[in-house]
């Protein structure tokens, strides 16, 4: 006997053997499973072996009374069918003496095993089947007993039940999660663990806690389930956005995820259970928003005229104002972002003969970001290096209005209302639509996606764009000589 007819099932052996294809067509079973009542695996095979041989032995003799049972008439199972259509009578009797050896057959085979059971100096060889209330046995692996039903027993004068003790199983009920702490005072580990964090994203997952804590309150942490958070992704759905309308989708479903990322992060720490929060969505994005596509556009060469014609450049009155304006000018000019140009240190750096915006320390974003900007000749006529040195001489920082720094939360918030004030209404005109006019100065340019990609502070992903990453002063030169910006700037001159 091969190792083959052992099968192990929660630390248990069972016998397991598919029946012949004639014989389990007749009695419309596929095979025989029988517990060994034992997790030795010796035992196991010396079990099974005494089993195989009056198992073998019960089929020969089972094929032999088939064999039988189609030569009813003597002429064979092909003339058969003819008789059948002939001699009603005959087929009927054919019917009756298969039905009666498939009775027979699971007789035999039902004696056989409990034969083999009271043998076995251990008992309840079926209880596993029988009578244990949560077994199901798998499609396709059935009992010799189970009338060809997964899981259901009817034994008739061959049950075994009476004889053997059912098997009590005791359901082990979850530990109870301790007294979880409310997840408003869970807010500043979270935050502590994520110290990467860029002061705009800090501010936005602020935002979304202080919203969420004015819905469900100091809730405990272990009692937040889908509800509390589908209440937030509610809210969200029908907030006003204040520059009109409603919250477009983007903003919707990274504010949503601030809070999945906490409940999350709770999870792990062992505060909550895992409720599937995953599966809470916000709304669906609008006809016009699949329509629209990116909610952020490139300013034309008439908004960038307007802009470099607005107060903040042709009539400042507070050093705030001209702060704001060079603001503006290298967010335009380099294509900055907005945290990069608010940390931007006074000090510009040197490439060659070229002067750039030194963002080594302040770009975080991507592995691209910490990088040198070269600054187009219409800046340094602006008047640039005497702003810079003149803040570097004040201990500022490049944009900084005072001695109190500006964060960048607030500069967005100060340059967006006023570039819709003072340039375009659209909701698409941003302080980031300046880095989208900036990319295409760049690509007007003609320098290559390799140098516009550093320059711009993108990771490309390229295998090239690892080497050599430090701007040269040969690479700072082709930018100053082909990138222009799309309008003339030569009234904004000093001297």
């Amino acid at each position: 006997m091969g190792v083959w007819y052992l099968e192990k099932r929660r630390c248990r052996f069972y016998f397991r053997a598919r029946l012949p294809a004639d014989v389990a067509g007749l009695i419309g079973k596929s095979h025989v499973v029988l517990s060994l009542e034992t997790d030795v695996p010796a035992l196991a095979k010396m079990r099974a072996a005494r089993f195989f041989s009056s198992f073998a032995s019960f089929l020969e003799t089972m094929r032999i009374r088939m064999e039988c049972a189609r030569d009813l008439d003597g002429r064979g199972e092909p003339q058969l069918e003819k008789l059948v259509g002939e001699a009603f009578a005959l087929g009927q009797a054919y019917q009756a003496r298969q039905e009666e050896l498939k009775s027979e057959c699971l007789a035999t085979l039902s004696q056989l095993v409990a034969k083999f059971k009271q043998e076995m100096p251990l008992r309840g060889i079926f209880s596993h089947l029988n009578e244990c209330p949560t077994y199901a046995p798998p499609v396709g692996i059935l009992s010799p007993l189970s009338d060809g039903k997964p899981g259901a027993m009817d034994l008739g004068e061959h049950d075994l039940s009476s004889r053997f003790q059912t098997r009590q199983i005791q359901r082990v009920q979850p530990a109870a999660l301790p007294v979880s702490p409310p997840w408003t005072t869970l807010r500043k580990a979270f935050l502590e663990d994520k110290p990467g964090l860029t002061e705009k994203t800090l501010w936005s997952y602020n935002q979304a806690f202080d919203a969420w804590e004015a819905i469900i309150g100091a809730k405990p942490v272990g009692d937040i389930k889908r509800p509390d958070v589908k209440a937030y992704a509610d809210f969200l759905r029908d907030k006003e956005n204040p520059r009109g309308g409603k919250l477009d989708h983007k903003t919707i479903q990274r504010s949503l995820g601030h809070i999945k990322t906490f409940m999350l992060w709770a999870g792990a720490a062992g505060h909550a259970v895992d409720d599937r929060l995953e599966t809470v969505t916000g709304r669906d994005m609008t006809k016009e928003e699949l329509l629209a596509g990116h909610r952020r556009r490139a300013l034309t060469s008439a908004e960038l005229a307007l802009l470099f014609q607005s107060p903040f450049f042709t009539e400042p009155t507070t050093d705030g104002d001209v702060a704001a304006g060079w603001f503006l000018a290298l967010a335009a000019l380099t294509g900055a972002r907005t945290a990069e140009i608010a940390l931007a240190p006074a000090k510009l750096a040197l490439c060659g003969d070229i002067y750039c915006l030194d963002l080594r320390k302040a770009g975080r974003k991507t592995s691209a970001a910490p990088r040198l900007v070269p600054l187009l000749p219409d800046l340094i006529k602006m008047g640039l290096l005497d702003w810079a040195k003149r803040q570097e001489d004040r201990g500022y920082s490049l944009v900084q209005p005072s001695a109190e720094p500006r964060t960048t939360a607030a500069w967005s918030k100060l340059l967006n209302r006023y570039l819709n004030s003072s340039v375009s209404d659209d909701a698409q005109v941003v302080l980031y639509s300046l880095r989208h006019s900036f990319r295409q100065m760049l690509r007007a340019g003609n320098i290559g996606d390799e140098l516009a990609n550093k320059i711009f502070g993108h990771s490309s992903g390229s295998v090239g764009s690892g080497y050599g990453r430090d701007l040269s002063p040969a690479e700072a030169r082709l930018f100053i000589d082909h990138v222009k910006p799309s309008v003339s700037l030569d009234r904004l001159w000093q001297g």
